[in-house]
């Protein structure tokens, strides 16, 4: 059948055509699927993959908070950090180089011209984040980094060993790492400790100085004694008897004695009017009368020297007082130099001691290996049977394509005559 120019093919020219170019539509199929088969069982060389499965646990820190032990947990290392340090040329050729000496080294992996083997090598290792998704975190909780490390291989036995040396140079350098940092944080607290502890014995030494040289407690117990009053709330008690101080007493007596004075000058007074009005009837008042003023001399003397003695005293308590101020000052300082330094010094000990713990008990445990990988027999490439369907596939669209080719190149024949 011919088809005019512009006429469009329908359903029944389509399959007639088919049918007509049959050998393209079968024979492309059946070749392109013969060559996968072939290159299924004979040329491509089959690829086993094993996983080894690691997990980087958080940095525990041991905090001194309200006399209680708390421990928080510190990421240390996410993810992404993680899959650079296994992908880093260090780890890789640390692999590669174990393979080759073992002799396990596939050929595939081997440098072969100007193209290093640890390229290729690289190309087969996959890197998968396993870490558990948690939707709330405890604030003092970090969930560790779980990572899945798959080598695919030639052989299952090469792709198990390749996966295990992987996971154990990343956990080695892991450890490493984190272990070198916290060591450089003991370093730099030991770094601190020495002059801490240093001004703490000093500011202790100064501190043992004073109470040696401090005449507080004496002047405190003087001033007591002057004035009856305790001059601090922090003086020791030494008698429990309540005292009178001596500008007390010196106050009493004084007014004793000027009361004693008003009675001489009232006596002296009616001596005096007396012998004025009676002098010659009674010849001992004259003798009475010096006698009171003799008195009187004497008690003003006396009141002098009380006056006096006042004087000493009020001077003597308000040199004692700014005494013990300024060693109350003084001892208010060095004491609080004291506790600063020793609460610093404690501080930083605490910490040096919550790090050395944790050294102690993280010692190669950061980072381990949870799931070792094994041979596992199961190939992973090539997919024969995806092969084949792929092939069968691009053979059977080619063979229709050829088929319409073909038609459109065969000539056209004449119509028959009868």
């Amino acid at each position: 059948m011919v088809e005019t120019p512009g006429e469009e093919l329908s359903l029944r020219d389509i399959v007639e055509t088919l049918k007509r170019q049959r050998v393209w539509v079968f024979s492309l199929p059946l070749v392109f699927g013969a060559l996968a088969l072939i290159y299924g069982f004979f040329i491509a060389e089959p690829t086993y993959a094993s996983t080894a499965t690691l997990s980087v646990a958080p940095v525990q820190v041991q905090a001194q908070l309200e006399q209680r032990i708390q421990v928080q947990g510190q990421s240390s290392l996410t993810f992404e950090g993680l899959k650079a340090l296994a992908y880093s040329e260090e780890v890789t050729r640390e692999v590669w180089e174990a393979l080759r000496k073992e002799g396990k080294l596939p050929t595939a992996w081997q440098d072969q011209g100007g193209r290093p083997g640890l390229e290729r090598m690289v190309k087969d290792f996959k890197m998968k984040n396993e870490s558990p998704r948690q939707q709330v975190v405890p604030q003092t909780q970090v969930p560790p980094v779980v990572a899945s490390l798959t080598v695919e291989a030639p052989s299952p036995e090469v792709a198990a060993r390749a996966a295990n040396l992987w996971a154990e140079a990343v956990t080695k350098r892991v450890n490493r790492i984190l272990l070198v940092r916290l060591e450089a944080n003991l370093e730099a607290l030991e770094e601190q400790i020495a002059p801490a502890e240093k001004t703490y014995r000093e500011a202790q030494a100064r501190f043992e100085a004073f109470q040696r040289t401090s005449t507080l407690a004496q002047d405190l117990a003087e001033l007591e004694a002057l004035t009856g009053e305790r001059a601090s709330a922090n003086q020791v008690v030494v008698s429990v008897e309540p005292r009178l101080g001596e500008r007390v007493l010196l106050a009493r007596e004084l007014a004793g004695l000027e009361r004693d004075l008003a009675a001489v000058r009232s006596r002296i007074r009616f001596l005096e009017q007396e012998v004025r009005r009676s002098g010659k009837e009674f010849p001992d008042l004259p003798r009475d009368l010096l006698e009171a003023k003799r008195e009187e001399a004497e008690l003003l003397a006396r009141k002098a020297a009380l006056e006096a003695r006042m004087a000493q005293v009020e001077a003597r308590i308000n040199l004692l007082k700014e005494r013990v101020a300024k060693a109350q000052v003084e001892e208010e300082r060095v004491r609080q130099a004291l506790e600063l330094s020793r609460n610093a010094y404690v501080a930083l000990v605490q910490k040096r001691t919550d790090l050395q713990i944790e050294l102690a008990s993280f010692q190669n445990s950061l980072a381990q290996v949870i799931a070792p990988a094994y041979p596992i027999y199961e190939k992973v490439a090539p997919k024969r049977a995806l092969i084949l369907a792929l092939a069968v596939f691009l053979g059977l669209v080619l063979g229709v394509m050829a088929a319409f080719v073909a038609e459109a190149l065969r000539p056209p024949r004449a119509e028959a005559a009868g």
